[in-house]
Parts: C-alpha cells; sequence; structure tokens
C-alpha cells in the first residue's frame, strides 16, 4: 500500500511540472543515470536567461540530505524542457519530496490546482507562496521567487497528513533557500 501512495506522490509531483505553462524548445529522452548508492546528479538546463540555469536541483537536494534525512535522490524527467527537477523520499516519516527550478517562470506564474489553498509567504528574504493540497489532499508547494522571471517549487507528500506535508515543505524551503541565487 506504501509503493502504491509513493508512486501516487511521484505522479502528482510530475503533475506539478506539467501544469506550470507550457515551454518552447525541442524535448528528447534523458540518458538513464544512477548510482549504488541511489542518489544521481541532475543535468543543468541550458534554455533561457535567468540566474537559476546554473542551478542543479539534485545537487542542491544532496547538499541538504543528511540534515533533512533525504534519500533516493533522483533527477526526475519530463515535464517542460528548462526545468531542472529532482525527487527525494525521507522513508522514517514516509515522505515524498521534490524540488523544481523554473528558470523562465516567475513566481506570478504558478497554476494552481482547483482545490490548492494560497496564500503569499516569505523564506529567507524572498517572495514565496504556500500552496496546500497542490495536487492531491496531502500535498503542500512552497514556489520561492529566485528572481522576477524564475521560481522554485519545493515539493512535499505526506501518507499521514497536510499539516506534515506543509511543516516538512516548509523546513526544506528554508534549508535549500540559501543555495539559490541571489535575483
Amino acid at each position: 500500500m506504501t509503493k502504491i501512495r509513493l508512486a501516487a506522490a511521484i505522479l502528482a509531483a510530475a503533475a506539478l511540472t506539467a501544469c506550470s505553462t507550457v515551454e518552447p524548445g525541442n524535448p528528447s529522452a534523458a540518458s538513464p543515470q544512477g548510482s549504488a548508492s541511489g542518489s544521481t546528479s541532475a543535468s543543468k538546463p541550458t534554455s533561457g536567461s535567468a540566474p537559476s540555469d546554473q542551478l542543479s536541483s539534485c545537487e542542491i537536494l544532496t547538499e541538504v540530505a543528511a540534515e533533512q534525512d533525504l534519500e533516493n535522490i533522483q533527477e526526475r524527467t519530463g515535464g517542460a524542457a528548462s526545468t531542472d527537477a529532482c525527487n527525494a523520499e525521507n522513508s522514517k516519516k514516509k515522505l515524498s519530496l521534490g524540488l523544481s527550478i523554473y528558470p523562465t517562470l516567475a513566481l506570478a506564474d504558478y497554476k494552481p490546482g482547483p482545490t490548492s489553498k494560497i496564500s503569499d509567504t516569505t523564506v529567507g528574504t524572498r517572495k514565496a507562496k504556500l500552496v496546500k493540497e497542490a495536487a492531491s489532499q496531502l500535498d503542500c508547494v512552497i514556489a520561492i521567487e529566485i528572481s522576477p522571471t524564475s521560481r522554485a517549487d519545493v515539493f512535499a507528500y505526506s501518507i499521514n497528513s497536510l499539516d506534515e506535508a506543509c511543516a516538512t515543505a516548509e523546513t526544506l524551503a528554508k534549508a535549500v533557500e540559501p543555495s539559490l541565487p541571489k535575483g
């Protein structure tokens, strides 16, 4: 049952990537990557001109993995060609997490789901949006402004509760924020 819920969470994360906006470019298949530890490193986006072009979401998640109890850090494929996205798990708390970097999508470009509850917030000194029930009743997204034309989305899904998902997303957002470039 846990594997089914984990699969549902990964599909929800992929849906979030797909519902932002259409990006120009030519999509191509990603090459398989992997390592003995279950971690991988994402390639960096090459399109767009926002400062987030130099970021790798998997590198950022790897930097905070120990303090956040992250495992199975893997590049997420699919979605917009310029999106840099990475998934991770916290098996102790049964959480699915993700970090997506959108070099050509602003904070204002975030497209909520039909039942989402959005509120303005900050992460560090950056503008952000807290999105409860972003794709399901048990997930939460913190969309963080990188620059006026780019953002990073931190995603958390909990099989236990929405409150746990949002608390985890907020904690992870605070952990990754210093690694995001200043816009």
